[in-house]
């Protein structure tokens, strides 16, 4: 982890509500890992006092750049939004644990992924998509991705480019199928089309995602999203219930869970 003073190079709209950030930020970009995130805050203010996490949607190591992409659903981050290019963010990263990938000591034999993607969920599994098809002897990666309608599958373009099938799933049917991504999830598994699932958006898409995998027999790893205080493990202000007992930590333990370690039940009570 490193803290880094960050010139915001580019603000981007691509959809109601949501912007891609391009930073310069050379030390991050160089060893951000697909499912770590960093911790963002507006230099030029301590109103409000916390930084925001945001999920890595792809850095550019080359240029030294680093792209975000943030939803304005709050004060906070409907200042970065706004904030003038030029101006130096503040950031800490990268943070949290990364995504397994396929032929490391989890994961050695898998050849079939799954990215399911639900709303903002698309940010870390852009880069995990990255990742993988830049692998030596990449697994073979589908993309599944669903949102309420089709104005809100953010960034698709750059998900289904970086994978070798890509399906998209609209609840109002505007675009791709109509229903929810864990609708085309079914006849994936169904299929037997998935060694390993990873998954991030919505708490009850994942853990519809996670019971579905488990019911498979297929691994399944969530990145999960969390307000956080400190974004290093020690304000607990992210934790959630884990499997068997006890909290984990998203910013420290996380935000890349095995899904069988995490209270589902619990989970979902709590929202």
């Amino acid at each position: 982890m490193v803290q880094e003073k960050c010139r915001l190079l580019s603000s981007e709209q691509v959809a109601p509500g949501h912007w891609v950030l391009r930073l310069a930020a050379p030390a991050i970009a160089s060893f951000a890992r697909a499912g770590q995130f960093v911790h963002v805050r507006i230099p030029t203010t301590y109103d409000p006092l916390l930084r925001r996490p945001i999920s890595i949607m792809l850095p550019e190591a080359r240029q030294g750049n680093l792209r975000l992409l943030t939803c304005a659903v709050g004060r906070g981050t409907r200042m970065l939004v706004e904030t003038p290019i030029g101006t130096e963010l503040d950031l800490l990263g990268p943070l949290g644990t990364a995504f397994p990938l396929p032929g490391g000591p989890e994961l050695s034999e898998a050849k079939e992924v799954l990215l399911v993607a639900g709303g903002m969920g698309v940010a870390p599994l852009v880069f995990l998509a990255d990742t993988l098809r830049g692998m030596d002897h990449h697994a073979y990666v589908r993309g599944l991705f669903g949102a309420a309608t089709e104005d809100l599958l953010v960034s698709w373009t750059e998900f289904a480019a970086r994978c070798d099938e890509f399906y998209v799933s609209t609840e109002d049917g505007s675009a791709g199928e109509q229903g929810r991504v864990t609708d085309t999830l079914v006849a994936q598994l169904e299929r037997g089309q998935a060694d390993v699932v990873y998954t991030c958006g919505p708490i009850a898409m994942m853990a519809q995602v996670a019971q579905m995998c488990h019911d498979a027999g297929v691994a399944c790893y969530c990145s999960f999203e969390q307000r956080m205080g400190c974004g290093v493990g020690a304000c607990l202000s992210c934790a959630v219930p884990a499997a068997g007992g006890g909290y984990v930590r998203v910013c420290r333990d996380g935000p890349v869970f095995a899904a069988d370690r995490l209270d589902w039940e619990a989970i979902l009570d709590d929202i």
